[in-house]
């Protein structure tokens, strides 16, 4: 966001008080062909802050799970929102980082708050990485197995009555006002609180986003309802203030200095709530195979003849990727979007992210028109493409890992941006070192996180299963003797030697 918005902030509010006055002309925080007839909203008062309040807290619970990394294992613990009758919970994907791998999230939990908490087990459905919430859902009660027709279940055993709360859209203008209810750390109880504030300015970047007056919101996660009780939004997870609610006992309340202002948009996330991410079919994400997709600033556009336009120009088209098979080359750039021109951000470099984030909402098969321009040829010819989107290769965090604690270092499966990153075939051989442990074998050995193994002990490595049993096979036949790893280290081969502790 441009560092300046902030301090428009009164500027915007005052200028937006002033048109509302004398009736809206389709202001900027309206949607597309939105009626220039103004509904108002009931106004702010105490009686309405009671009711939103007394209604939203019981939808607001916490969310729980432990991150099992092979140094330790750490709680977090982030606010989450009851968005179905069979105990579904919406929260922020800032709980839930795609630095942690998915296999080292365990004991997921739900909270209820309460003069006796209430902890219930419950499943991790997924990130969705195409509006940036996660999912978890409480997981069904089982009967004891005593239970019969003449003797009833327990009541934990009963189902337990939830209460959702329904996002729909219905942006807010400029100088309304807004309620959210958000809990208090854990080190209080998980208290519910309710916060106003007033609506500022709309951004356009690629995350669209609502800014709010000083008073701010409430925690991370935390549905924004108007006056009618509306949940209109959701609070965004800035720098100052991540979605946790394991605040410090000495001062429980000292998130509160700085609460989030910003808000996202209903309209951003109910795709998400329409089609929710499954642990049982987890999102298969589209991928159109490009790199470095930038935004052309204005004198690039005006290079190119397209002065007063949006474009974005691909940096690398990545081979046998869905673009390359479409025909899009290096360098080309992209005017129009199935017909239509590219929207740009606050600023014109976010134009890249916006069409990029357009994409990741549509289905892997899905084809796309694009208008294009190369930047080789005449500058004033354009051609359309159609490209038809592929299946995201495996990411990261998404990679089956694997640790040896003898020697102190974690390996994984590799993925396409190790190979991509290298600049080596995409079905190369080896295993990724994922993290070698401090004071460890492996690091004095002088093995390092981000080393790809292609040999151990002078047998190359096929893949993970392949080193795993090359590793066991060798340390349980040779348990003092040194192994031996042939690295690709950047563009680099080379030796590791790792001495056993004695």
């Amino acid at each position: 966001m441009p560092r300046h918005l902030f301090t428009m902030c009164f500027a915007v509010l005052a200028f937006a008080v002033l048109a509302l006055s004398a009736g809206c002309q389709n202001c900027p925080m309206c949607p597309d062909g939105a009626s220039s007839q103004i509904v108002p909203l009931p106004t702010a008062t105490p009686q309405v802050a009671d009711k939103i309040y007394s209604e939203v807290r019981q939808s607001l619970v916490a969310v729980q799970y432990t991150f099992a990394s092979e140094l330790g294992s750490t709680d977090y613990t982030g606010q989450g929102v009851v968005v179905s009758d069979d105990g579904l919970v919406m929260t922020s994907m800032s709980l839930f980082p795609l630095g942690i791998p998915n296999a080292q999230m365990q004991n997921f939990k739900i909270i209820i708050p309460g003069d006796e908490e209430t902890e219930i087990e419950a499943l991790f459905e997924g990130r969705d990485e195409r509006t940036n919430v996660a999912f978890i859902r409480a997981k069904p009660p089982v009967p004891p197995a005593t239970s019969s027709a003449t003797q009833p279940a327990a009541a934990d055993a009963q189902p337990r009555h939830w209460k959702p709360l329904t996002f729909v859209e219905n942006p807010p203008q400029a100088g309304d006002h807004v309620y959210s209810v958000g809990l208090l750390p854990q080190s209080v109880g998980f208290h519910a609180f309710i916060a106003e504030s007033t609506v500022c300015a709309a951004f356009r970047g690629p995350v669209p986003q609502i800014l709010v007056s000083a008073g701010g919101l409430t925690t991370t996660a935390s549905p924004v309802l108007n006056t009618r009780g509306q949940a209109i939004g959701l609070a965004n997870a800035q720098v100052t203030q991540a979605n946790l609610l394991l605040a410090d006992k000495a001062n429980p309340l000292g998130a509160l200095a700085s609460p989030p202002r910003l808000f996202v948009p209903s309209r951003d996330f109910l795709q998400s709530l329409a089609d929710t991410p499954s642990a049982a079919s987890p999102l298969k994400l589209p991928w159109l195979g490009v790199t470095q997709v930038t935004g052309l600033k204005k004198e690039m556009l005006e290079y190119y003849n397209l002065k007063g336009q949006t474009a974005v120009q691909i940096g690398e088209v990545i081979a046998d990727g869905a673009a390359a098979k479409a025909g899009i080359k290096n360098g080309d750039i992209i005017v129009k979007l199935n017909g239509q021109s590219l929207e740009r951000g606050d600023e014109p470099d976010e134009a890249a992210a916006i069409m990029l984030r357009k994409l990741g909402r549509l289905k892997v098969g899905a084809q796309v028109s694009f208008a294009i321009r190369s930047s080789t040829q005449r500058r004033d010819s354009t051609h359309n493409v159609t490209v038809t989107l592929m299946d995201r290769p495996k990411m990261a965090h998404e990679a089956i890992r694997a640790y040896f604690d003898d020697l102190g270092f974690a390996v994984r499966e590799l993925v396409f941006n190790d190979t991509y990153a290298r600049k080596i075939p995409v079905d190369s051989k080896g295993v990724l070192v994922s993290l070698v442990k401090p004071s460890s074998s492996a690091q004095s050995g002088h093995l390092a996180g981000g080393d790809l193994v292609t040999q151990i002990n002078k047998t190359p490595v096929a893949d993970l299963d392949h080193f795993k049993k090359l590793y066991t096979d060798f340390r349980k036949a040779n348990p003092k003797e040194a192994v031996v790893l042939e690295v690709l280290r950047g563009v680099n081969t080379e030796v590791v030697r790792i001495e056993p502790p004695q």
